[in-house]
């Protein structure tokens, strides 16, 4: 049996659309010129940042995804392309966009749901 792709806090959430799933490495660094001009970079730490997309999402995958995002922090077991393997970490939400689709007969649909989540 396969993994999912993602879950949050246990939860498995939908796979992201194909081309909807970004990992970026981000090295957060301390950086400064000294007199001779020399860039001197002192490397704080790697973080991973995971650029998340659906083309469509129904109404209660959105709900399920924003409740699971909601908290200050949540942990997120993702594919690490880095590695080829699952990992856990400790991740924020950044700006989620939900526009709504279409609303039919009581029923809505969302297009292009997209967020990012920032590892902590």
């Amino acid at each position: 049996m396969s993994q999912p792709l993602l879950t949050i806090n246990g939860v498995v959430m939908p796979t992201p659309s194909p081309g909807g799933y970004t990992v970026t490495k981000q090295d957060l660094v301390k950086s400064n010129r000294n007199a001779r001009g020399t860039m001197i970079k002192e490397l704080i730490a790697t973080k991973d940042k995971i650029d998340l997309q659906w083309v469509y999402l129904s109404a209660a995958d959105l709900a399920k995804l924003l409740q699971a995002v909601s908290g200050n922090f949540f942990d997120v077991k993702y594919l690490n392309p880095q590695t080829g393997q699952f990992r856990t970490a400790s991740f924020y939400a950044g700006d989620r966009s939900a526009p709504a689709m279409d609303y039919i007969n009581g029923i809505i649909r969302y297009k292009d749901v997209k967020f990012n989540l920032i590892e902590r």
